[in-house]
């Protein structure tokens, strides 16, 4: 292996192209070669390797004490004896000494050496580039970026984004459904996290986040940018529907209406961002029973009953919004629960009662109301399908109110989409939507409140298997959820 004259231009070219120190890439050759020989040769010999850098050669030797006598054949690769030492190295030599004796590069020493060479020096690499990308983004933390899409990750689960001369991978599934680039497209992005610990990266970035979104409508939100409108949390099911609870700290600006904008400029155009992700504004209340019925809008709300010991409420609802308020795959009862930070039970009046569960009437409606033709009419005719003169080719106006629900303004397409999905609900029968169902942020997404009556568990059976023809059929799609919403539009 004497060859040596492209090594040093290698070493300079690797430094400059991955911003590494010189010694480093060295320090990384002799390394390389040593461990080459303990795989070679012995694990326990002694190794010292010497790169002259005007040259660039390379020399290996094997350090050996002198004894007087070698006591055993494994010892030859640490110790030499004292007459043998002489011979070979002079008359000098003296017991206790170090000699360094060279050793010969033979072709299959080489090539390990090589190939060791080869992964210290991509771990270095690689080191390297965590280290610059933690120092570029260390100070970026929680903001919103924008870099270049310039290829996928080797993988193939991901794109390579390039910000400010730094690469980094945006993982599938941190992306938006629907989310797809091409090379050279421009992408916003959220820096979810920067630490210099993490073996694979130190940055975290995230189309998915809540502050994702956050950061979108600081931007294209004077409000919240100026701090008059304090955003007190965000709920996302990204791609799908996201809910944000907010507050004003000037008396003089209606939060909702700042969001939403003039006929919903503002929040069409966030969700525009987001692959039409339907953003619902929620009135942020001190009074957790007020914000727990704001953030359940639409459905009303029978009775509220919380638990802050254990951190849970269990919410009544109207029978005949008990899927509106679950959502497909508990989507809507999910958003709500990530949006209070707390676990929601969800029952219905008639599953409340059967299951001993106190009905409070401390919600936005009253016995009357929910008994009432015009309540249980309205409902029943939402859940039916859309009226021709429910298509909008205009955008509304939205209603002032508390217990107003604001709903991100529909394209054409998502209308159609959306009478697509109706007609073919409209054809299933609509299924009895008694039933019980409890969501967690932390625990599984669906789970059935467990009660000791055994009296009830034919019943409860019963009625859970028509909930779970309501949350798995076909009318009761969140996407859909939509139409509900409609409800609170002029």
């Amino acid at each position: 292996m004497e060859n040596y004259a492209n090594i040093l231009e290698a070493i300079n070219q690797i430094a400059n192209e991955k911003s590494i120190d010189e010694n480093e890439i060295i320090t990384a050759i002799k390394e390389g070669f040593q461990k080459a020989y303990e795989r070679f040769f012995d694990t326990e010999a002694l190794t010292e390797v010497d790169l002259d850098d005007q040259t660039g050669s390379i020399k290996m030797y094997l350090l050996l004490k002198v004894v007087d006598q070698v006591q055993d054949d494994l010892d030859d690769w640490l110790e030499i004896s004292l007459d043998d030492a002489r011979q070979e190295f002079g008359d000098k030599v003296k017991e206790g000494d170090i000699i360094h004796r060279q050793i010969p590069f033979e072709k299959e020493f080489s090539r390990l050496a090589i190939h060791q060479v080869r992964q210290i020096i991509q771990q270095k690499i690689k080191g390297a580039e965590r280290s610059r990308l933690y120092d570029k983004f260390a100070d970026k933390n929680h903001q919103l970026l924008t870099g270049k899409i310039v290829g996928t990750n080797d993988r193939g689960d991901g794109y390579l984004i390039e910000v400010d001369d730094a690469t980094t991978s945006l993982w599938n599934k941190k992306l938006i459904p629907g989310d797809h680039f091409e090379i050279g497209d421009l992408v916003s992005f959220y820096v979810d996290e920067v630490q210099r610990e993490n073996r694979f990266s130190p940055i975290s970035i995230s189309r998915t986040a809540p502050g994702f979104l956050r950061r979108i409508l600081e931007r294209e939100v004077p409000e919240v940018a100026e701090e008059i409108i304090d955003i007190k949390g965000i709920s996302r099911e990204p791609g799908i529907r996201a809910k944000v609870a907010v507050q004003s700290l000037d008396p003089n600006v209606e939060p909702i209406g700042a969001l939403v904008g003039v006929h919903g400029s503002r929040i069409s155009k966030i969700s525009e961002l987001l692959n039409g992700e339907k953003i619902d504004i929620v009135l942020w209340d001190e009074d957790l029973n007020t914000f727990i019925m704001s953030a359940m809008a639409p459905v009303r709300v029978v009775s509220v009953d919380v638990d802050l010991e254990n951190n849970e409420a269990d919410i009544i609802v109207p029978n005949e919004q008990l899927s509106l308020a679950i959502g497909r795959g508990g989507v809507a009862a999910r958003l709500v629960a990530n949006l209070l930070k707390m676990k929601i039970n969800i029952i219905s009046v008639k599953q409340a009662q059967e299951i001993g569960i106190e009905n409070k009437w401390n919600g936005n409606i009253s016995p009357d109301e929910l008994a009432s033709k015009e309540f249980i009419d309205s409902t029943m005719r939402r859940r039916k399908g859309p009226k021709n003169n429910n298509l909008r080719t205009s955008q509304p106006r939205f209603r002032d109110g508390q217990n107003y629900q604001k709903s991100v303004v529909q394209t054409n397409d998502d209308i159609l989409k959306e009478l697509e999905q109706e007609l073919e609900r409209f054809q299933a029968e609509i299924a009895d939507e008694e039933g019980n169902q409890t969501i967690s942020q932390t625990s599984e997404h669906s789970s059935i409140l467990e009660k000791n009556d055994e009296s009830d568990l034919d019943e409860i059976s019963k009625n859970l298997q028509a909930l779970d023809e309501v949350i798995s059929g076909d009318d009761s799609d969140d996407d859909d959820e939509g139409d509900e919403y409609d409800s609170y539009y002029d």
